[in-house]
């Protein structure tokens, strides 16, 4: 027993279970719904099963940083269960309520880390008892998931030699279980044990490691000065040349400040004690980030003011507000420590929910966006899409194609979703950006595309919404082909239908070839037909026929293309996207 309990010290496990509860609890039910989704009881693809996890994930930050306030402010167990009680609602709301709810907890799962470091210390705490105790939690952090690699990986070395050399079977499952409950039990309680129990110290606890010295005194420190140098000089070259910051500049200055920032926490001990090179440091280092600062706006609304918000953008002008606080704050007087992560965390709570949230503004931003490009290019008229007279400017089409491609990727399918008219196939609308911009008229242009030159053609259809399969057994639409360089071949397209027949099209210049299950092949000159279009070219690439029509030994078909484009070099073409439905009938 004695080997034993020095092995797996209870006294000191059931300590940390009687100090966090519900964080012991919260950690206890993750481990149970990664047991049962590791032996296929419960389905990751199930929402309710996603939007659980992010709960039971969320609560156990939460509910430590109510542990950590009621006993630093000496409040009972009643109330502290009451606020907890409060919270898990409030996260309730946040996980079943929005539409885009994972999107919230980008942010509310950062806030929660940050409001971890000053818990204890809300109404007030010296400098040195916020540095010892956010020392020894996240050192504990650290050891913990240290030893939880070292726990899961020996115990899952030591399994597979015996299975390797006493040729024991053992399921796949139990190596995950292992690591299952290293990760969501062993880890966690490991690292609660580790949360000291006192929040106050005095400067005899508080030596800081001689590694820590020499980190902060000769690598951090000179490294801040030397991206200090860098970014001074890029706004000295700024100004003297005039140019405009180019995109990367926001990050940059986000790292470099972050650097100080982090080297600031980690070396206040030492502050009085240290180097010239860190003591220097502590001097100048919030008066030197107001230049910064006050690039890093301008460079955010450059991009803002040209692209619109997005969640990433919103992120660098939260990140802009907090080091201007910083920065003037930290040179009007002595920060306190504390300050730092409660700054932080107040404004990521801030971009959390509501109306001002980065993902309600965000959505809204795009919207206004690609409502203005489409009014501009008279595809939004009255609040409905439709197709223009004339074909958008290739740099409109790319933006409003980048922009559909946000909104659907991020399902904000109910800010657009009035524009556009379903099909008569869909009973709700679909959000698909190659769809959607094909509804407008026009090809989806990917971001990486370059401006089309003048010998690249593009013929669009204009009756190609108007499908009538009057006279036909069937209507295959949306058939697609394209290839990405002159140097590469035709892709090929083929899809399933009737659970057992196949339909087939490729190209092999200059012929399409279409072939629909056993049926005899149909076979077009579809450069002579491209032809056929730039005899009555006009300035106008819309058509009203781009219709083929015949039949074989087996089938009549029609063929009505919605797109032809690619490039004409003399008397050649080189078809480059070809987009069509098919339409036949078997004589048989």
């Amino acid at each position: 027993m004695k080997l034993i309990n020095k092995l797996f010290p209870l006294d000191d496990l059931m300590g940390t279970v009687k100090r966090f509860p519900l964080s012991v609890l919260s950690a206890l039910s993750l481990f149970v719904m990664c047991i049962l989704l590791i032996h296929n009881v419960v389905d990751i693809e199930d929402e309710f099963i996603q939007r659980l996890f992010v709960f039971l994930g969320s609560c156990y930050l939460m509910f430590g940083i109510t542990r950590l306030t009621a006993q630093s402010q000496g409040l009972s167990r009643t109330k502290e269960y009451s606020i907890s009680i409060l919270c898990a609602v409030g996260v309730i709301a946040l996980t079943w309520l929005p539409t885009l709810w994972w999107m919230h907890f980008y942010y509310l799962v950062p806030a929660l880390l940050l409001v971890l470091m000053f818990a204890p210390y809300i109404k007030a705490g010296d400098d040195l008892s916020v540095w010892f105790f956010n020392g020894s939690m996240w050192f504990g952090v650290v050891v913990s998931y240290v030893a939880l690699l070292l726990f899961a990986g020996g115990l899952c070395t030591a399994l597979w030699a015996v299975h390797v050399l006493f040729d024991v079977n053992i399921v796949e499952e139990v190596y995950s279980d292992i690591w299952a409950f290293a990760c969501l039990v062993l880890g966690p309680l490991y690292a609660l044990s580790w949360v000291p129990e006192r929040f106050t110290f005095n400067k005899e606890d508080c030596n800081a490691p001689s590694g820590l010295k020499f980190i902060v005194n000769w690598i951090s420190a000179p490294m801040v000065f030397l991206y200090l140098g860098v970014l001074y000089a890029y706004f000295i070259k700024i100004l003297v040349t005039g140019e405009v910051p180019n995109g990367h500049l926001a990050y940059m200055i986000s790292g470099f400040i972050g650097a100080g920032i982090i080297t600031y926490l980690l070396a206040h001990p030492l502050r009085d004690e240290s180097s010239p090179q860190l003591r220097l440091f502590y001097r100048i280092l919030f008066p030197a980030l107001i230049v910064p600062v006050a690039f890093h706006f301008y460079a955010i609304w450059e991009r803002v003011s040209a692209y619109g918000v997005t969640e990433s953008r919103y992120m660098l002008a939260i990140s802009a507000i907090w080091f201007a606080y910083l920065a003037v704050a930290g040179t009007l007087k002595r920060l306190p420590l504390r300050a730092v992560p409660m700054s932080l965390a107040i404004l990521m709570l801030v971009a959390t929910v509501g109306p001002w949230s980065a993902v309600s503004v965000s959505g809204q931003s795009q919207k206004a966006r690609l409502e203005t490009l489409l009014v501009e290019n008279n595809i939004l008229i009255n609040d409905k899409v439709v197709i223009p007279k004339s074909e958008p400017s290739f740099e409109a089409r790319k933006n409003i194609s980048s922009i559909l491609a946000y909104m659907c990727q991020t399902k904000r399918d109910e800010l657009i979703e009035i524009w556009f008219t379903p099909s008569k196939e869909d009973t709700e609308f679909q959000c698909d950006q190659y769809d959607l911009t094909e509804e407008m008229g026009f090809e989806f242009v990917y971001s990486f595309e370059e401006f089309v030159d003048e010998n690249q053609f593009r013929f669009n259809s204009k009756s190609y919404n108007y499908k009538d399969i009057a006279g036909y057994d069937r209507l295959i639409e949306n058939n697609y082909l394209h290839k990405f360089s002159d140097k590469q071949a035709f892709d090929k397209y083929e899809l399933t239908f009737d659970n057992e027949k196949t339909f087939n099209v490729e190209f092999n210049a200059p012929n399409l070839i279409v072939t629909v299950a056993d049926m005899e092949p149909v076979s077009l000159d579809l450069k002579a037909f491209a032809y056929q279009l730039f005899t009555a070219s006009t300035e106008d690439t819309e058509r009203n026929d781009m219709g083929i029509q015949g039949e074989n030994k087996d089938m009549r078909y029609r063929i009505e293309f919605s797109h032809l484009s690619g490039e004409k070099h003399s008397d050649n073409l080189d078809l480059q996207s070809i987009s069509f439905d098919f339409y036949y009938k078997a004589k048989n």
